[in-house]
């Protein structure tokens, strides 16, 4: 097998088993605690993580982990106030569909990518709002504020 479809494989079964975690944890009730929690630690494990990846920029983090998990296709452009994420297809969220309905974008992408974001840049995690979900509408939309 060649590299390429071996990380296509690693990609899709580490997708396929945040989307199983999620609707597990959200049919035994828990899964907003657990949410709460990892948002918790996002902050400690942001300044790592962007360091490992080479983040420099809050273009990076969405390009940077599109490239590593090939989950969502997101496409970041610059703003009048800081800039605009959108992805229109997500692996993550069409898996968890399939698997029950569990939301995992909190807790396993956008909680962790604001962290990074955060640590990258010095923006407050108030000036990041999420516009829309592909969990309930037909793209995922951040806007984010430069100060």
């Amino acid at each position: 097998m060649d590299i390429g479809k071996r990380l296509a494989l690693l990609q899709y079964t580490y997708a396929a088993t945040v989307a199983e975690t999620a609707n597990t944890f959200d049919k035994m009730k828990v899964l907003d605690n657990i949410v709460a929690r990892r948002k918790a630690r996002q902050a400690q494990s942001a300044p790592l993580i962007n360091q490992q990846l080479g983040v420099d920029t809050v273009e990076d983090v969405f390009n940077k982990l599109s490239e590593v998990y090939g989950c969502a296709n997101w496409v970041v452009e610059k703003t009048d106030e800081g800039y605009a994420a959108v992805a229109t297809a997500c692996k993550l969220c069409a898996l968890s569909m399939k698997m029950g309905g569990a939301n995992p974008c909190n807790g396993w992408c956008l909680d962790p990518m604001f962290a990074m974001i955060t640590a990258v840049s010095g923006i407050d995690g108030d000036e990041i709002l999420v516009e829309s979900t592909l969990m309930s509408g037909d793209c995922c939309k951040v806007l984010i504020k430069e100060k």
